[in-house]
């Protein structure tokens, strides 16, 4: 029997927030990766965060895909994963495509500018 939610849970799967300062702890641990998915130039302007990837939202797809020429390794299903982007749309839209390639443990920080409120470390 056809189900509108299972359709709809696959096609948008649920995925968990999780605040910057709690991100900062769990990647300090080694815990967590962070994956910053903004352009480079946004990047470039405003540094990222402390310790994370940055890969581009465009290449997400091609990153975490273990049969890509361009795979990151990285990008490991079994790891923990926050994303982030400028305002937290490009971050809910990468977390959604890792967790329909397999990825179970990926959330959404959200906005950048979320880490520098809680003054947490940027590097350039």
């Amino acid at each position: 029997m056809f189900k509108w939610f299972d359709l709809i849970a696959r096609v948008y799967p649920y995925i968990e927030e999780i605040r910057p300062k709690d991100a900062s702890v769990h990647a300090e641990k080694g815990e967590l990766t962070l994956i910053d998915v903004r352009e480079a130039h946004e990047v470039a302007r405003f540094g990222k965060a402390k310790g994370a990837i940055h890969i581009p939202l465009i290449m997400i797809r091609h990153k975490a895909n273990a049969a890509s020429p361009h795979h990151d390794p990285a990008l490991d299903p079994s790891k923990s994963f926050a994303i982030y982007c400028e305002t937290g749309n490009k971050a809910i839209e990468a977390a959604r495509m890792m967790k329909k390639m397999g990825f179970d443990d990926v959330y959404c920080m959200g906005a950048f500018r979320e880490w520098l409120n809680a003054k947490l470390p940027v590097e350039k």
